[in-house]
């Protein structure tokens, strides 16, 4: 179930099988003249793995790798092979964009493209003065911002950064560019290349994960607090955090259902008891509007998403009418969606 199947350059899509690493686009997309609009820092994931949690990168202007299929291929909870797409089933496409695994086998998916772009790199250690000052600037002026805040001063090392003090930032800026790839050189800050050489790191798997999801309106000032709350309450928690940004978009489940979100990561060591660090980290963005990312550790429950997801009971209803007999419900899922 891995591989490409069709690649349309005239209609800027690109149907693969499920399994298909997202690496596995890059080139012969590029051969093709056509790229994927956005992606996230780690590239090994499976497509439909990334599209089913909303998987993203960061910027603004962009959705997550759910609001990108434009159609599917899936095999029900009956066992029937069903094709569907955006234009031919707009009432309910929708709700299969980001379905975390709840509608079917998914075999193949057909993702909106775009055409080739070049990115230029700039990686800057800011101090968190820095950081407040430009923050407007930043977002307005980078096709992608986003950064990591230290709280110690051996929190870079955790993620494999370069040294930076506590309270500084890591901060990753892309835009694009006509200037030729590779011109940059090939050190991590200062590269000029095709996109998709550019967005994956390399990271460790040396950390647990817990992400939400905010209105990014609530930007520098939700930061701040939840900063204050990882120095004053929670000084064990040397993870560095990350903040990122994410377009509003229209997969019922998405966290960035119908709004533009800024998106905060922290992390707890496998192994250690951070379990209270990670529910007051909980309690502070869920209080916030916060919406959890699905690929992650979360808190979320049916009574929370009924208050966060709009469409939440429709999303139930259609998975019913694909699954009725819950087949590809585990537990955790049937607490949430049954």
């Amino acid at each position: 179930m891995r591989g490409i199947v069709n690649i349309d350059p005239v209609a800027q899509t690109v149907t693969a099988r499920a399994q298909t690493p997202i690496a596995d686009l890059g080139a012969p997309l590029l051969d093709a003249g056509l790229a994927l609009k956005n992606q996230g820092d780690i590239d090994t994931q499976t497509l439909i793995g990334a599209i089913s949690t909303a998987t993203h990168g960061s910027g603004l202007a962009f959705r997550s790798f759910s609001g990108e299929m434009v159609a599917c291929q899936l095999i029900d909870g009956e066992g029937k092979l069903r094709q569907y797409s955006l234009a031919e089933h707009p009432d309910i496409f929708h709700g299969l964009q980001c379905a975390i695994g709840t509608m079917g086998i998914v075999t193949e998916v057909t993702m909106s493209v775009v055409p080739a772009y070049i990115l230029k790199e700039s990686i800057e250690i800011m101090p968190i003065h820095e950081l407040r000052e430009r923050w407007d600037d930043l977002l307005a002026t980078y096709r992608h911002f986003s950064f990591f805040w230290m709280p110690t001063d051996g929190s870079s090392v955790l993620y494999g950064l370069p040294v930076a003090k506590a309270d500084d930032c890591y901060v990753k800026l892309y835009s694009e560019t006509d200037e030729p790839p590779g011109s940059g050189g090939q050190e991590v800050g200062s590269r000029i290349d095709h996109s998709y050489k550019i967005y994956p790191a390399v990271f460790e798997p040396n950390f647990h994960e817990f992400e939400y999801f905010i209105p990014a309106e609530q930007g520098i000032e939700a930061f701040e607090a939840h900063r204050e709350l990882m120095l004053s309450l929670l000084p064990a928690s040397i993870y560095p955090m990350e903040l990122r940004f994410v377009g509003s978009e229209e997969p019922w489940m998405s966290p960035n259902y119908e709004r533009a979100n800024m998106v905060i990561s922290v992390a707890g060591k496998p192994g250690t008891d951070y379990w209270d660090y990670l529910c007051a980290c909980d309690q502070h963005l869920y209080g916030r509007n916060g919406r959890a990312h699905w690929g992650k550790l979360h808190f979320m429950t049916a009574e929370r998403l009924t208050e966060r997801f709009p469409r939440y009971h429709d999303f139930k209803e259609l998975r019913r009418s694909l699954d009725p007999a819950g087949v590809f419900l585990n537990t955790h899922l049937r607490d949430l969606f049954a």
